[in-house]
């Protein structure tokens, strides 16, 4: 099983080294971002941010070498990814919130419009509309 496969599912598979681990949930990262698929990139950065605790934890965990230079290696991929693409994200992400509320105020702008024309048609019944 390919370390990107371990992470199809959501957890990484045991047998997995941490580093087949970090770099299977980066490598899925790239992909949920080039779908744009939110939601599962949600669910991956959860997985890395578990990971990278784990790498720093006090519990051993399956490596490649025993130096560590792989996880290091490994961790400064998954850093980067964050580096590069955490800024774009929370643009997105503003970008939305900003795209939600004009929506709101959008709504909000026709729902009086309506009210008032409501009002206005029982108060001048014979009026002709615009």
């Amino acid at each position: 099983m390919s370390s990107h496969t371990a992470f199809q599912s959501g957890a990484p598979d045991a047998s997995v080294t941490l580093e087949d681990g970090i770099e299977g949930v980066r490598g899925a990262m790239d992909a949920a971002l080039a779908d744009e698929d939110w939601d599962r990139l949600q669910e991956l950065d959860g997985i890395a941010r578990a990971l990278v605790e784990r790498a720093f934890g006090s519990e051993p965990a399956p490596q490649r070498d025993d130096d560590g230079n792989s996880l290091r290696a490994a961790l400064q991929t998954l850093a980067r990814f964050y580096e590069q693409h955490l800024p774009e994200l929370q643009a997105r992400q503003a970008d939305v919130s900003r795209q939600l509320r004009d929506l709101r105020s959008g709504r909000r702008g026709i729902s009086a419009y309506e009210t008032t024309r409501r009002h206005t048609m029982r108060a001048n019944p014979g009026k002709p509309s615009d």
